[in-house]
C-alpha cells in the first residue's frame, strides 16, 4: 500500500485536482461541515455564529497545510497561524474537536469517493494526522514561539 498515492487519487476523485475550489470540492466540504455539525453539540455550539461560506474557505486552505506538513515535515506561517489562533487562550479550540474533524472528514471520503476502502480511510488518516497532532499540541501553549504556560 501507497497512502500518499492512494490519498492523492482519492482527493482528486472527491475534491478535484489544481489549486481552485471545483464544483466537486465544493459539495465535499459543504457536506463535510453538514457531518461536522453533527458531530457534537460543542462543535454546533462553537460554529453557531460562523460565516460557513467564509469557513469553507478557510478549511480549503487548511487542507493544503494539513498536507504539506504531511509532505514536507514542517510548518509553513498559515498553520502556525491555525495552530495558534486554535489555542486555549484565543478560539479555545478544544482538542478533541481535532478527533471529530478526522472522524468527519472520513465520513465524507467515505459518502463521495466511490472507491472508498479501508485501506484509502489509512491513508487520509495517516496524511492529515501528522498536522493534527501539530495543532492539537498548540492548545495550550500560550504564544507564538511555543512557550508553555508557567
Amino acid at each position: 500500500m501507497n497512502p500518499e498515492k492512494l490519498f492523492e487519487e482519492s482527493y482528486e476523485r472527491v475534491i478535484g485536482s489544481g489549486v481552485g475550489m471545483t464544483e466537486k470540492g465544493d459539495a465535499f466540504f459543504t457536506r463535510f461541515y453538514e457531518i461536522f455539525l453533527n458531530s457534537s453539540v460543542k462543535v454546533a455550539e462553537k460554529f453557531a455564529n460562523t460565516d460557513m461560506a467564509g469557513q469553507i474557505k478557510m478549511l480549503q486552505k487548511a487542507m493544503f497545510q494539513l498536507i504539506s506538513f504531511y509532505l514536507l515535515r514542517s510548518s509553513g506561517d498559515y498553520l502556525h497561524e491555525i495552530a495558534t489562533s486554535h489555542s486555549k487562550v484565543r478560539h479555545d479550540i478544544d482538542p478533541e474537536f481535532y478527533d471529530l474533524w478526522l472522524k468527519s472528514l472520513i465520513q465524507t471520503v467515505c459518502e463521495t469517493d466511490p472507491e472508498y476502502t479501508p485501506e484509502l480511510k489509512l491513508a487520509w488518516e495517516i496524511v492529515m494526522s501528522p498536522g493534527i497532532l501539530y495543532l492539537k499540541h498548540h492548545y495550550d501553549l500560550q504564544d507564538s514561539h511555543g512557550a508553555s504556560p508557567s
